[in-house]
């Protein structure tokens, strides 16, 4: 899944296909950094959009991950506050664990559910002081909670935390950027988990203050030592048509076979404006 941003996605929460649209809302937001409106009131957004994504995660028959992300965020000054969740659909035998789909385990078998996903809050506090150095550092503490369905293969059924540094760097319409982070994942009794470390590298440029295009690499280590480790690739374009509404396009290939062979989707951000007028970024 991958949710973005204004300019500079990220998938909204580590995250393959599925973990793309959790992933894309974390990275730093160079846009925020010309919003002095949000040193004085709390300015929020709402994403939503679809995700698809397909692969064999090691299984003999193909999984696919259809995902609608519902995203909730607001912020003031330095700090970002924000819930996601949304609806999940599976076909096939893999389980999905840490926000993506994997590898199954011992007696998976194929099937076709529906429901919840899990959900997270996480906090965000970002380095205004570096803004105006075209420097962009942001830290960020995250819980999923356990709304989706154990016994569905669409979740743990356990509590994760996440830990989280995304950095960026703006020179003359390029962008390049990274994240570093480490996952405490819940175990299920039957199920035994292992905490993980994740990163991403990727490399934006701005064409104007509407448009802007990207590419990213994400890498994981697995939940399962019997898995290969997640490796995925994403090409993304960004574009905002008004002062409220925006879209990002994006398209996700997998470079392992705990990662899925194709995905993408789309996803449209609304943001909410309280005060009567707001500058234009």
């Amino acid at each position: 899944m991958t949710v973005a941003p204004d300019h500079v996605p990220r998938r909204l929460e580590p995250i393959l296909a599925f973990q793309v649209i959790l992933w894309t809302v974390c990275l730093p937001d160079a846009a925020r950094a010309q919003e002095s409106f949000e040193d004085y009131f709390w300015s929020s957004r709402a994403t939503t959009g679809f995700d698809y994504s397909e692969g064999k995660y090691g299984q003999a028959q193909s999984t696919s991950v259809a995902f609608m992300p519902v995203v909730l965020q607001t912020a003031r000054g330095p700090l970002t506050l924000k819930i996601s969740g949304g609806a999940l659909r599976v076909s096939g035998p893999a389980l999905i664990l840490d926000g993506a789909a994997t590898g199954g385990a011992p007696g998976a078998v194929d099937r076709k559910v529906s429901g919840l996903s899990d959900t997270s809050f996480s906090a965000m506090y970002s380095f205004r002081g570096l803004y105006d150095k075209g420097i962009y550092i942001d830290l960020t503490a995250r819980a999923k909670f356990p709304t989706a369905s154990f016994k569905k293969g669409l979740g743990t059924g356990e509590v994760d935390g996440v830990v989280q540094a995304d950095g960026a760097f703006a020179w003359d319409g390029f962008m390049p950027f990274a994240t570093l982070g480490y996952r405490a994942n819940g175990s299920p009794d039957t199920l035994p988990l292992r905490h993980v470390i994740f990163g991403s590298l990727g490399l934006q440029y701005t064409f104007s203050e509407r448009t802007s295009a990207g590419i990213a690499y994400d890498y994981r280590q697995s939940t399962l030592k019997t898995s290969a480790d997640p490796q995925e690739g994403m090409a993304y374009v960004s574009y905002r048509f008004t002062d409220t509404w925006s879209l990002n396009a994006y398209a996700v290939a997998g470079f392992s076979k705990n990662s899925p062979n194709a995905g993408g989707g789309l996803t449209f951000t609304y943001r909410f404006h309280p005060g009567a007028v707001t500058p234009r970024r």
